[in-house]
Protein backbone atom coordinates (compact mmCIF):
# COMPACT_ATOMS: atom_id res chain seq x y z
CA UNK A 1 0.00 0.00 0.00
CA UNK A 2 1.33 3.38 -1.03
CA UNK A 3 1.81 6.08 1.69
CA UNK A 4 -0.69 8.97 1.79
CA UNK A 5 1.71 11.92 1.56
CA UNK A 6 0.44 15.49 2.05
CA UNK A 7 2.31 18.67 1.13
CA UNK A 8 0.79 20.78 3.94
CA UNK A 9 1.65 18.24 6.63
CA UNK A 10 5.27 18.08 5.49
CA UNK A 11 5.85 21.84 5.47
CA UNK A 12 4.10 22.09 8.85
CA UNK A 13 6.66 19.82 10.49
CA UNK A 14 5.76 16.16 9.74
CA UNK A 15 9.30 14.78 9.40
CA UNK A 16 8.05 11.18 9.20
CA UNK A 17 6.08 11.95 6.03
CA UNK A 18 9.10 13.64 4.47
CA UNK A 19 11.18 10.54 5.23
CA UNK A 20 8.53 8.38 3.55
CA UNK A 21 8.52 10.76 0.59
CA UNK A 22 12.29 10.45 0.11
CA UNK A 23 12.03 6.64 0.36
CA UNK A 24 9.15 6.44 -2.11
CA UNK A 25 10.54 8.97 -4.61
CA UNK A 26 13.97 7.29 -4.67
CA UNK A 27 12.68 3.70 -4.98
CA UNK A 28 14.04 1.28 -6.01
CA UNK A 29 17.33 3.11 -5.28
CA UNK A 30 18.38 4.07 -1.70
CA UNK A 31 16.98 7.38 -0.42
CA UNK A 32 20.47 8.58 0.58
CA UNK A 33 21.36 9.48 -2.99
CA UNK A 34 18.16 11.49 -3.51
CA UNK A 35 18.64 13.34 -0.20
CA UNK A 36 22.19 14.30 -1.17
CA UNK A 37 21.19 15.40 -4.69
CA UNK A 38 18.25 17.45 -3.33
CA UNK A 39 20.41 19.21 -0.73
CA UNK A 40 23.13 19.99 -3.27
CA UNK A 41 20.57 21.32 -5.73
CA UNK A 42 19.06 23.55 -3.01
CA UNK A 43 22.44 24.94 -1.92
CA UNK A 44 23.58 25.33 -5.52
CA UNK A 45 20.52 27.45 -6.32
CA UNK A 46 20.58 29.59 -3.17
CA UNK A 47 24.35 30.04 -2.97
CA UNK A 48 25.35 30.55 -6.60
CA UNK A 49 28.51 32.64 -6.76
CA UNK A 50 27.08 35.00 -9.38
CA UNK A 51 24.37 36.10 -6.91
CA UNK A 52 26.95 37.62 -4.56
CA UNK A 53 30.01 39.85 -4.66
CA UNK A 54 33.35 38.23 -5.54
CA UNK A 55 34.62 39.03 -2.05
CA UNK A 56 32.28 36.29 -0.74
CA UNK A 57 33.27 33.71 -3.38
CA UNK A 58 35.50 31.53 -1.17
CA UNK A 59 33.14 31.68 1.82
CA UNK A 60 30.07 30.94 -0.34
CA UNK A 61 31.75 27.93 -1.96
CA UNK A 62 32.83 26.52 1.42
CA UNK A 63 29.38 27.15 2.91
CA UNK A 64 27.66 25.51 -0.06
CA UNK A 65 29.66 22.30 0.38
CA UNK A 66 29.21 22.19 4.16
CA UNK A 67 25.47 22.88 4.13
CA UNK A 68 24.84 20.36 1.36
CA UNK A 69 26.20 17.57 3.58
CA UNK A 70 24.39 18.74 6.72
CA UNK A 71 20.98 19.31 5.09
CA UNK A 72 21.14 15.87 3.46
CA UNK A 73 21.28 14.34 6.96
CA UNK A 74 18.63 16.57 8.61
CA UNK A 75 15.08 16.34 7.21
CA UNK A 76 13.84 18.83 9.83
CA UNK A 77 15.53 21.60 7.82
CA UNK A 78 12.79 21.27 5.18
CA UNK A 79 9.89 20.92 7.65
CA UNK A 80 10.62 23.53 10.34
CA UNK A 81 10.67 27.24 9.36
CA UNK A 82 12.28 28.03 12.74
CA UNK A 83 15.18 25.64 12.18
CA UNK A 84 18.36 27.54 13.26
CA UNK A 85 20.27 26.63 10.12
CA UNK A 86 17.34 27.65 7.92
CA UNK A 87 16.99 31.04 9.59
CA UNK A 88 20.76 31.57 9.42
CA UNK A 89 20.78 30.77 5.68
CA UNK A 90 17.92 33.21 5.10
CA UNK A 91 19.90 35.96 6.86
CA UNK A 92 23.00 35.26 4.75
CA UNK A 93 21.03 35.29 1.48
CA UNK A 94 19.13 38.49 2.21
CA UNK A 95 22.17 40.45 3.41
CA UNK A 96 24.89 39.16 1.09
CA UNK A 97 22.99 39.82 -2.14
CA UNK A 98 22.84 43.62 -1.53
CA UNK A 99 26.49 44.15 -0.53
CA UNK A 100 29.45 44.94 -2.75
CA UNK A 101 32.98 45.91 -1.84
CA UNK A 102 33.58 49.62 -1.14
CA UNK A 103 36.63 51.28 0.37
CA UNK A 104 34.91 52.27 3.63
CA UNK A 105 35.17 51.06 7.19
CA UNK A 106 31.44 50.28 7.37
CA UNK A 107 31.57 48.21 4.20
CA UNK A 108 34.57 46.24 5.45
CA UNK A 109 32.91 45.61 8.82
CA UNK A 110 29.74 44.42 7.05
CA UNK A 111 31.76 41.93 5.00
CA UNK A 112 33.76 40.68 7.99
CA UNK A 113 30.67 40.01 10.10
CA UNK A 114 28.94 38.10 7.30
CA UNK A 115 32.07 36.06 6.59
CA UNK A 116 32.47 35.12 10.26
CA UNK A 117 28.80 34.14 10.43
CA UNK A 118 29.15 31.96 7.31
CA UNK A 119 31.96 30.04 9.01
CA UNK A 120 29.75 29.64 12.09
CA UNK A 121 27.05 28.08 9.89
CA UNK A 122 29.47 25.31 8.94
CA UNK A 123 29.68 24.07 12.55
CA UNK A 124 27.31 21.60 14.25
CA UNK A 125 26.53 23.92 17.18
CA UNK A 126 22.91 24.86 16.37
CA UNK A 127 22.17 26.64 19.70
CA UNK A 128 25.33 28.71 19.32
CA UNK A 129 24.42 29.43 15.70
CA UNK A 130 20.98 30.71 16.75
CA UNK A 131 22.61 33.04 19.31
CA UNK A 132 25.08 34.35 16.72
CA UNK A 133 22.25 34.94 14.24
CA UNK A 134 20.25 36.95 16.81
CA UNK A 135 23.25 39.16 17.58
CA UNK A 136 24.05 39.68 13.90
CA UNK A 137 20.41 40.46 13.10
CA UNK A 138 20.38 43.08 15.86
CA UNK A 139 23.55 44.66 14.42
CA UNK A 140 22.01 44.74 10.95
CA UNK A 141 18.86 46.41 12.27
CA UNK A 142 20.92 49.16 13.91
CA UNK A 143 22.87 49.63 10.69
CA UNK A 144 19.60 49.78 8.73
CA UNK A 145 18.36 52.61 10.95
CA UNK A 146 21.55 54.61 10.37
CA UNK A 147 21.39 53.89 6.64
CA UNK A 148 17.75 55.04 6.48
CA UNK A 149 18.58 58.36 8.18
CA UNK A 150 21.60 58.91 5.93
CA UNK A 151 19.56 58.04 2.84
CA UNK A 152 16.77 60.45 3.85
CA UNK A 153 19.22 63.34 4.30
CA UNK A 154 20.93 62.47 1.01
CA UNK A 155 17.61 62.45 -0.87
CA UNK A 156 16.70 65.90 0.50
CA UNK A 157 20.04 67.27 -0.66
CA UNK A 158 19.96 65.57 -4.06
CA UNK A 159 16.41 66.76 -4.84
CA UNK A 160 17.60 70.39 -4.74
CA UNK A 161 20.72 69.45 -6.69
CA UNK A 162 18.65 67.69 -9.36
CA UNK A 163 16.36 70.70 -9.68
CA UNK A 164 19.37 72.98 -10.15
CA UNK A 165 20.92 70.50 -12.59
CA UNK A 166 17.71 70.28 -14.61
CA UNK A 167 17.39 74.07 -14.82
CA UNK A 168 21.04 74.57 -15.76
CA UNK A 169 20.98 71.93 -18.49
CA UNK A 170 17.76 73.40 -19.91
CA UNK A 171 19.41 76.82 -20.12
CA UNK A 172 22.58 75.32 -21.63
CA UNK A 173 20.47 73.54 -24.25
CA UNK A 174 18.82 76.87 -25.10
CA UNK A 175 22.12 78.80 -25.35
CA UNK A 176 23.92 76.10 -27.33
CA UNK A 177 21.04 75.59 -29.76
CA UNK A 178 21.00 79.34 -30.48
CA UNK A 179 24.77 80.06 -30.68
CA UNK A 180 26.87 76.90 -30.89
CA UNK A 181 29.23 76.96 -33.90
CA UNK A 182 27.82 80.31 -35.06
CA UNK A 183 29.94 83.47 -35.37
CA UNK A 184 29.75 85.79 -32.35
CA UNK A 185 31.97 88.65 -31.08
CA UNK A 186 34.90 87.13 -29.23
CA UNK A 187 34.88 89.79 -26.48
CA UNK A 188 31.29 88.94 -25.59
CA UNK A 189 31.73 85.15 -25.36
CA UNK A 190 32.77 85.09 -21.71
CA UNK A 191 29.71 87.15 -20.76
CA UNK A 192 27.38 84.47 -22.15
CA UNK A 193 28.53 81.95 -19.52
CA UNK A 194 29.30 84.32 -16.63
CA UNK A 195 26.50 86.87 -16.95
CA UNK A 196 23.67 85.80 -19.26
CA UNK A 197 23.62 82.19 -18.05
CA UNK A 198 23.54 83.39 -14.40
CA UNK A 199 20.69 85.82 -15.06
CA UNK A 200 18.69 83.17 -16.96
CA UNK A 201 19.11 80.80 -14.01
CA UNK A 202 17.96 83.54 -11.66
CA UNK A 203 14.93 84.22 -13.85
CA UNK A 204 14.11 80.53 -14.13
CA UNK A 205 14.10 79.98 -10.38
CA UNK A 206 12.23 83.25 -9.79
CA UNK A 207 9.22 82.54 -12.01
CA UNK A 208 10.15 79.65 -14.29
CA UNK A 209 9.79 79.84 -18.06
CA UNK A 210 6.98 82.41 -17.66
CA UNK A 211 9.47 85.03 -16.39
CA UNK A 212 9.53 88.07 -18.77
CA UNK A 213 13.34 88.09 -18.75
CA UNK A 214 13.42 84.43 -19.86
CA UNK A 215 10.83 85.01 -22.60
CA UNK A 216 12.63 88.09 -23.92
CA UNK A 217 15.94 86.26 -24.29
CA UNK A 218 14.20 83.35 -26.00
CA UNK A 219 13.49 85.84 -28.78
CA UNK A 220 16.77 87.76 -28.57
CA UNK A 221 19.46 85.07 -28.52
CA UNK A 222 18.56 83.17 -31.76
CA UNK A 223 18.16 86.49 -33.57
CA UNK A 224 21.56 87.73 -32.33
CA UNK A 225 23.22 84.55 -33.56
CA UNK A 226 21.79 85.11 -37.03
CA UNK A 227 22.65 88.83 -37.09
CA UNK A 228 26.33 88.40 -36.17
CA UNK A 229 26.67 85.50 -38.60
CA UNK A 230 25.38 87.80 -41.37
CA UNK A 231 27.41 90.82 -40.24
CA UNK A 232 30.70 88.88 -40.07
CA UNK A 233 30.34 87.36 -43.54
CA UNK A 234 33.10 88.40 -45.97
CA UNK A 235 30.61 89.31 -48.66
CA UNK A 236 27.10 90.63 -48.07
CA UNK A 237 24.29 90.80 -50.56
CA UNK A 238 21.85 93.66 -50.75
CA UNK A 239 19.25 91.43 -49.13
CA UNK A 240 21.65 90.77 -46.20
CA UNK A 241 22.14 94.49 -45.69
CA UNK A 242 18.40 95.12 -45.70
CA UNK A 243 17.94 92.39 -43.06
CA UNK A 244 20.54 94.07 -40.83
CA UNK A 245 18.92 97.49 -41.24
CA UNK A 246 15.47 96.12 -40.37
CA UNK A 247 16.44 93.80 -37.52
CA UNK A 248 19.21 95.50 -35.52
CA UNK A 249 17.16 98.53 -34.37
CA UNK A 250 14.47 96.16 -33.06
CA UNK A 251 17.15 94.14 -31.24
CA UNK A 252 18.58 97.30 -29.66
CA UNK A 253 15.12 98.22 -28.39
CA UNK A 254 14.65 94.72 -26.94
CA UNK A 255 18.04 94.92 -25.18
CA UNK A 256 17.19 98.35 -23.76
CA UNK A 257 13.87 97.04 -22.44
CA UNK A 258 15.59 94.04 -20.84
CA UNK A 259 17.48 96.49 -18.58
CA UNK A 260 14.17 97.42 -16.96
CA UNK A 261 13.52 93.84 -15.84
CA UNK A 262 14.57 92.42 -12.49
CA UNK A 263 18.06 90.83 -12.50
CA UNK A 264 20.41 89.47 -9.86
CA UNK A 265 23.34 91.83 -10.72
CA UNK A 266 22.10 94.80 -12.73
CA UNK A 267 25.51 96.53 -13.05
CA UNK A 268 27.27 93.54 -14.62
CA UNK A 269 24.29 92.83 -16.85
CA UNK A 270 24.01 96.48 -17.98
CA UNK A 271 27.73 96.61 -18.84
CA UNK A 272 27.47 93.44 -20.93
CA UNK A 273 24.29 94.59 -22.71
CA UNK A 274 25.93 97.95 -23.52
CA UNK A 275 28.90 96.13 -25.05
CA UNK A 276 26.53 93.93 -27.04
CA UNK A 277 24.61 97.00 -28.26
CA UNK A 278 27.90 98.59 -29.30
CA UNK A 279 28.74 95.63 -31.52
CA UNK A 280 25.28 95.80 -33.11
CA UNK A 281 25.89 99.50 -33.91
CA UNK A 282 29.20 98.56 -35.55
CA UNK A 283 27.37 95.96 -37.63
CA UNK A 284 24.73 98.40 -38.87
CA UNK A 285 27.50 100.90 -39.75
CA UNK A 286 29.31 98.18 -41.77
CA UNK A 287 32.41 98.45 -39.60
CA UNK A 288 34.56 95.31 -39.13
CA UNK A 289 33.70 93.04 -36.20
CA UNK A 290 36.08 90.37 -34.94
CA UNK A 291 33.92 87.24 -34.61
CA UNK A 292 34.74 83.59 -34.09
CA UNK A 293 32.74 80.36 -33.93
CA UNK A 294 31.05 80.13 -30.55
CA UNK A 295 32.09 77.05 -28.55
CA UNK A 296 29.17 75.19 -26.98
CA UNK A 297 29.04 75.55 -23.20
CA UNK A 298 29.88 72.31 -21.37
CA UNK A 299 27.31 70.56 -19.24
CA UNK A 300 27.80 70.57 -15.45
CA UNK A 301 29.92 67.90 -13.83
CA UNK A 302 27.97 64.73 -13.18
CA UNK A 303 25.61 65.26 -16.11
CA UNK A 304 26.26 63.39 -19.35
CA UNK A 305 24.44 64.69 -22.43
CA UNK A 306 24.85 61.79 -24.83
CA UNK A 307 22.01 62.71 -27.22
CA UNK A 308 20.69 59.19 -27.37
CA UNK A 309 17.17 58.41 -28.52
CA UNK A 310 15.38 55.41 -27.07
CA UNK A 311 11.99 53.88 -27.79
CA UNK A 312 8.98 54.09 -25.47
CA UNK A 313 9.28 50.36 -24.77
CA UNK A 314 12.80 50.83 -23.41
CA UNK A 315 11.70 53.75 -21.21
CA UNK A 316 8.82 51.63 -19.89
CA UNK A 317 11.34 49.30 -18.20
CA UNK A 318 12.52 52.21 -16.06
CA UNK A 319 8.96 53.34 -15.32
CA UNK A 320 8.18 49.91 -13.84
CA UNK A 321 10.91 50.25 -11.19
CA UNK A 322 10.04 51.62 -7.77
CA UNK A 323 11.99 53.31 -5.00
CA UNK A 324 13.56 50.58 -2.86
CA UNK A 325 14.26 48.21 -5.78
CA UNK A 326 17.83 46.86 -5.85
CA UNK A 327 19.79 47.14 -9.09
CA UNK A 328 22.90 45.27 -10.25
CA UNK A 329 25.25 47.30 -12.50
CA UNK A 330 28.02 45.58 -14.47
CA UNK A 331 31.07 47.83 -14.63
CA UNK A 332 33.45 48.29 -17.56
CA UNK A 333 36.11 46.07 -15.96
CA UNK A 334 33.80 43.28 -14.80
CA UNK A 335 33.08 44.57 -11.29
CA UNK A 336 29.47 44.44 -10.05
CA UNK A 337 27.78 47.33 -8.23
CA UNK A 338 24.74 46.53 -6.08
CA UNK A 339 22.70 49.59 -5.23
CA UNK A 340 19.19 50.64 -4.30
CA UNK A 341 16.98 53.08 -6.20
CA UNK A 342 16.58 55.67 -3.44
CA UNK A 343 14.97 58.54 -5.33
CA UNK A 344 12.61 58.51 -8.31
CA UNK A 345 10.25 61.43 -8.85
CA UNK A 346 8.11 62.28 -11.86
CA UNK A 347 9.25 65.94 -11.85
CA UNK A 348 12.97 65.02 -11.91
CA UNK A 349 14.80 63.43 -14.81
CA UNK A 350 17.44 61.98 -12.47
CA UNK A 351 17.53 58.72 -10.49
CA UNK A 352 19.57 58.43 -7.27
CA UNK A 353 21.22 55.13 -6.25
CA UNK A 354 22.67 54.32 -2.80
CA UNK A 355 24.46 51.32 -1.29
CA UNK A 356 23.32 49.22 1.66
CA UNK A 357 24.72 51.82 4.09
CA UNK A 358 22.67 54.68 2.59
CA UNK A 359 25.68 56.31 0.90
CA UNK A 360 25.47 57.67 -2.64
CA UNK A 361 26.72 55.38 -5.40
CA UNK A 362 25.67 57.25 -8.56
CA UNK A 363 22.89 59.18 -10.22
CA UNK A 364 21.67 58.79 -13.79
CA UNK A 365 19.09 60.37 -16.03
CA UNK A 366 16.01 58.32 -16.82
CA UNK A 367 17.07 57.99 -20.46
CA UNK A 368 20.62 56.86 -19.60
CA UNK A 369 19.35 54.31 -17.09
CA UNK A 370 16.84 52.98 -19.64
CA UNK A 371 19.72 52.36 -22.04
CA UNK A 372 21.61 50.58 -19.23
CA UNK A 373 18.62 48.25 -18.73
CA UNK A 374 18.12 47.54 -22.43
CA UNK A 375 21.82 46.77 -23.05
CA UNK A 376 22.26 44.57 -19.97
CA UNK A 377 24.58 46.96 -18.13
CA UNK A 378 21.95 47.15 -15.38
CA UNK A 379 19.27 44.73 -14.27
CA UNK A 380 16.86 44.47 -11.38
CA UNK A 381 18.28 42.37 -8.54
CA UNK A 382 15.62 39.77 -7.78
CA UNK A 383 15.20 38.51 -4.23
CA UNK A 384 15.95 34.84 -3.47
CA UNK A 385 13.06 33.37 -1.43
CA UNK A 386 14.27 30.47 0.73
CA UNK A 387 10.77 29.47 1.86
CA UNK A 388 9.44 29.38 -1.70
CA UNK A 389 12.47 27.40 -2.87
CA UNK A 390 11.98 24.75 -0.17
CA UNK A 391 8.26 24.49 -0.99
CA UNK A 392 9.08 23.98 -4.67
CA UNK A 393 11.60 21.25 -3.81
CA UNK A 394 9.07 19.36 -1.65
CA UNK A 395 6.43 19.72 -4.36
CA UNK A 396 8.92 18.45 -6.94
CA UNK A 397 9.57 15.38 -4.76
CA UNK A 398 5.82 14.74 -4.52
CA UNK A 399 5.49 15.11 -8.30
CA UNK A 400 8.38 12.67 -8.81
CA UNK A 401 6.74 10.16 -6.48
CA UNK A 402 3.41 10.45 -8.31
CA UNK A 403 5.11 10.11 -11.70
CA UNK A 404 6.87 6.95 -10.57
CA UNK A 405 3.60 5.47 -9.28
CA UNK A 406 1.79 6.32 -12.49
CA UNK A 407 4.64 4.91 -14.58
CA UNK A 408 4.70 1.72 -12.54
CA UNK A 409 0.95 1.23 -12.99
CA UNK A 410 1.24 1.81 -16.72
CA UNK A 411 4.01 -0.76 -16.96
CA UNK A 412 1.90 -3.31 -15.06
CA UNK A 413 -1.14 -2.70 -17.27
CA UNK A 414 0.97 -2.92 -20.41
CA UNK A 415 2.60 -6.17 -19.28
CA UNK A 416 -0.77 -7.81 -18.55
CA UNK A 417 -2.22 -6.69 -21.89
CA UNK A 418 0.82 -8.00 -23.71
CA UNK A 419 0.55 -11.39 -22.05
CA UNK A 420 -3.15 -11.73 -23.04
CA UNK A 421 -2.45 -10.62 -26.61
CA UNK A 422 0.54 -12.98 -26.95
CA UNK A 423 -1.52 -15.98 -25.80
CA UNK A 424 -4.34 -15.24 -28.27
CA UNK A 425 -1.89 -14.65 -31.08
CA UNK A 426 -0.14 -17.96 -30.44
CA UNK A 427 -3.46 -19.84 -30.59
CA UNK A 428 -4.50 -18.24 -33.88
CA UNK A 429 -1.07 -18.71 -35.37
CA UNK A 430 -1.07 -22.43 -34.54
CA UNK A 431 -4.46 -23.00 -36.21
CA UNK A 432 -3.50 -21.02 -39.27
CA UNK A 433 -0.23 -22.91 -39.67
CA UNK A 434 -2.01 -26.27 -39.64
CA UNK A 435 -4.37 -25.21 -42.42
CA UNK A 436 -1.58 -23.69 -44.47
CA UNK A 437 0.58 -26.81 -44.18
CA UNK A 438 -2.16 -29.11 -45.59
CA UNK A 439 -3.00 -26.77 -48.47
CA UNK A 440 0.61 -26.11 -49.27
CA UNK A 441 1.34 -29.83 -49.56
CA UNK A 442 -1.38 -30.32 -52.16
CA UNK A 443 -0.32 -27.30 -54.18
CA UNK A 444 3.31 -28.40 -54.15
CA UNK A 445 2.52 -31.81 -55.62
CA UNK A 446 0.34 -30.36 -58.45
CA UNK A 447 2.72 -27.60 -59.27
CA UNK A 448 5.66 -29.93 -59.41
CA UNK A 449 4.02 -32.03 -62.13
CA UNK A 450 3.02 -29.00 -64.24
CA UNK A 451 6.36 -27.26 -63.97
CA UNK A 452 8.27 -30.36 -64.99
CA UNK A 453 6.48 -30.47 -68.34
CA UNK A 454 6.67 -26.71 -69.06
CA UNK A 455 10.28 -26.30 -68.08
CA UNK A 456 11.55 -28.67 -70.72
CA UNK A 457 9.83 -26.74 -73.55
CA UNK A 458 10.54 -23.26 -72.27
CA UNK A 459 14.23 -23.71 -71.61
CA UNK A 460 15.13 -24.22 -75.23
CA UNK A 461 13.01 -21.28 -76.55
CA UNK A 462 14.14 -18.97 -73.82
CA UNK A 463 17.78 -19.62 -74.45
CA UNK A 464 17.58 -18.61 -78.12
CA UNK A 465 15.49 -15.50 -77.45
CA UNK A 466 17.73 -14.36 -74.64
CA UNK A 467 20.81 -14.39 -76.87
CA UNK A 468 19.18 -12.16 -79.50
CA UNK A 469 17.70 -9.71 -77.01
CA UNK A 470 20.94 -9.40 -75.11
CA UNK A 471 22.84 -8.30 -78.17
CA UNK A 472 20.24 -5.68 -79.17
CA UNK A 473 19.90 -4.39 -75.63
CA UNK A 474 23.63 -3.94 -75.18
CA UNK A 475 23.88 -1.79 -78.29
CA UNK A 476 20.88 0.42 -77.33
CA UNK A 477 22.16 0.96 -73.80
CA UNK A 478 25.52 2.17 -75.08
CA UNK A 479 23.89 4.87 -77.28
CA UNK A 480 21.43 5.99 -74.58
CA UNK A 481 24.10 6.26 -71.90
CA UNK A 482 26.26 8.61 -73.99
CA UNK A 483 23.35 10.94 -74.86
CA UNK A 484 22.08 11.00 -71.30
CA UNK A 485 25.49 11.92 -69.91
CA UNK A 486 25.82 14.93 -72.26
CA UNK A 487 22.33 16.22 -71.41
CA UNK A 488 22.87 15.85 -67.65
CA UNK A 489 26.12 17.84 -67.83
CA UNK A 490 24.41 20.68 -69.76
CA UNK A 491 21.53 20.85 -67.24
CA UNK A 492 23.93 20.82 -64.27
CA UNK A 493 25.96 23.77 -65.60
CA UNK A 494 22.82 25.78 -66.40
CA UNK A 495 21.35 25.09 -62.93
CA UNK A 496 24.55 26.16 -61.15
CA UNK A 497 24.60 29.45 -63.07
CA UNK A 498 20.96 30.20 -62.25
CA UNK A 499 21.44 29.36 -58.56
CA UNK A 500 24.52 31.61 -58.28
CA UNK A 501 22.68 34.56 -59.84
CA UNK A 502 19.66 34.04 -57.63
CA UNK A 503 21.84 33.85 -54.47
CA UNK A 504 23.61 37.13 -55.30
CA UNK A 505 20.25 38.81 -55.87
CA UNK A 506 18.97 37.55 -52.48
CA UNK A 507 22.04 38.95 -50.70
CA UNK A 508 21.64 42.33 -52.41
CA UNK A 509 17.93 42.60 -51.55
CA UNK A 510 18.54 41.48 -47.95
CA UNK A 511 21.21 44.20 -47.48
CA UNK A 512 18.79 46.81 -48.83
CA UNK A 513 16.06 45.70 -46.38
CA UNK A 514 18.43 45.68 -43.39
CA UNK A 515 19.80 49.15 -44.28
CA UNK A 516 16.22 50.45 -44.25
CA UNK A 517 15.63 49.32 -40.66
CA UNK A 518 15.13 52.12 -38.12
CA UNK A 519 14.51 52.19 -34.38
CA UNK A 520 11.00 50.94 -33.69
CA UNK A 521 11.03 48.52 -36.66
CA UNK A 522 8.94 45.44 -35.95
CA UNK A 523 10.19 42.03 -37.11
CA UNK A 524 9.45 38.35 -36.60
CA UNK A 525 12.49 36.20 -35.74
CA UNK A 526 12.59 32.41 -35.57
CA UNK A 527 14.14 31.60 -32.16
CA UNK A 528 14.36 27.95 -31.07
CA UNK A 529 12.03 27.03 -34.01
CA UNK A 530 9.37 29.44 -32.67
CA UNK A 531 8.40 32.78 -34.32
CA UNK A 532 8.91 35.73 -31.96
CA UNK A 533 7.65 39.20 -32.78
CA UNK A 534 9.81 41.99 -31.44
CA UNK A 535 10.93 45.56 -31.96
CA UNK A 536 14.31 47.08 -32.88
CA UNK A 537 15.29 49.12 -29.79
CA UNK A 538 18.97 49.98 -30.34
CA UNK A 539 21.32 50.20 -33.38
CA UNK A 540 25.08 50.48 -32.83
CA UNK A 541 26.33 51.66 -36.20
CA UNK A 542 30.03 51.40 -35.29
CA UNK A 543 29.86 47.67 -34.60
CA UNK A 544 26.86 46.75 -36.72
CA UNK A 545 24.96 45.46 -33.69
CA UNK A 546 21.14 45.40 -33.59
CA UNK A 547 19.24 44.87 -30.29
CA UNK A 548 15.61 43.68 -30.34
CA UNK A 549 13.16 43.79 -27.43
CA UNK A 550 9.68 42.41 -26.85
CA UNK A 551 6.54 44.42 -25.99
CA UNK A 552 7.70 44.68 -22.37
CA UNK A 553 11.10 46.04 -23.38
CA UNK A 554 13.02 42.90 -22.50
CA UNK A 555 15.90 42.01 -24.74
CA UNK A 556 14.95 39.18 -27.14
CA UNK A 557 17.92 39.07 -29.51
CA UNK A 558 21.24 40.81 -30.15
CA UNK A 559 22.47 40.26 -33.74
CA UNK A 560 25.19 41.55 -36.03
CA UNK A 561 24.23 43.01 -39.41
CA UNK A 562 25.64 39.95 -41.25
CA UNK A 563 23.48 37.67 -39.05
CA UNK A 564 20.37 39.72 -39.90
CA UNK A 565 21.14 39.51 -43.65
CA UNK A 566 21.65 35.72 -43.48
CA UNK A 567 18.50 35.30 -41.36
CA UNK A 568 16.49 37.25 -43.96
CA UNK A 569 17.88 35.05 -46.76
CA UNK A 570 17.16 31.85 -44.79
CA UNK A 571 13.61 33.08 -44.02
CA UNK A 572 14.40 33.06 -40.30
CA UNK A 573 13.56 36.81 -40.17
CA UNK A 574 10.43 38.57 -41.45
CA UNK A 575 10.23 42.39 -41.69
CA UNK A 576 6.85 43.72 -40.50
CA UNK A 577 7.67 47.45 -40.71
CA UNK A 578 10.82 49.64 -40.86
CA UNK A 579 10.11 52.01 -37.91
CA UNK A 580 11.01 55.72 -37.65
CA UNK A 581 14.45 56.94 -38.71
CA UNK A 582 16.88 58.52 -36.24
CA UNK A 583 20.63 58.58 -35.55
CA UNK A 584 21.66 55.94 -33.09
CA UNK A 585 24.91 56.43 -31.12
CA UNK A 586 24.56 53.35 -28.91
CA UNK A 587 28.29 52.66 -28.92
CA UNK A 588 28.96 56.05 -27.27
CA UNK A 589 26.07 55.38 -24.90
CA UNK A 590 27.46 52.13 -23.59
CA UNK A 591 31.02 53.45 -23.37
CA UNK A 592 29.88 56.57 -21.53
CA UNK A 593 27.63 54.60 -19.21
CA UNK A 594 30.30 52.07 -18.34
CA UNK A 595 32.80 54.87 -17.61
CA UNK A 596 30.22 56.42 -15.27
CA UNK A 597 30.06 53.19 -13.33
CA UNK A 598 33.76 52.44 -13.16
Amino acid sequence: MQPNLKFQKIIQGDIAQLDQLFQAAAAPSPATGLRTATAERLCGFLLKNDLYDNAFAASITSLQQALGSRIAQDDSFYCQPTHPLRQALQLIISRSRIWYSRDTKTSQQYSEKLTVFMRACESDDLPGLDTARTELQRWFENEDKRAAMLEARLCETEINHFKMLSAETQILDFINSALAYKYFPRELNSGIASILKTELLHAYFTAGIDNPFWKRWQRLLPALGKMFATASAQTQTEEDEQILYRTIPALLDELELSLTLHTSNLDNYRHWVESLSGYLMLAIKKQPIHCEAYTALPYPEGYAQINTRVTADVLQQTNSLQEGDWILFSGEHGQDIRCKLALKRADLDQLLFVDNTGRKVMHKSVKDFSVCLSTGIARKLMAVDLEDTINKIIQALLDLHQQKQAQLQLERDAQYSKQVADAEQQRLTAEKLQQQDAQRQQEIEAEAKRQLIEQLAQRQAAAQKALAEAAALAEERARSAAALQLEQERIRLQLEAEQAAEHLQRIHLANIHISALNLGARVEIIINNEPVRCKLAVIIAATGKYIFVDNLGRKVAELQREQLVQALIDKQLTLLNNGDSFDDQLVKVIRGLRKDIS
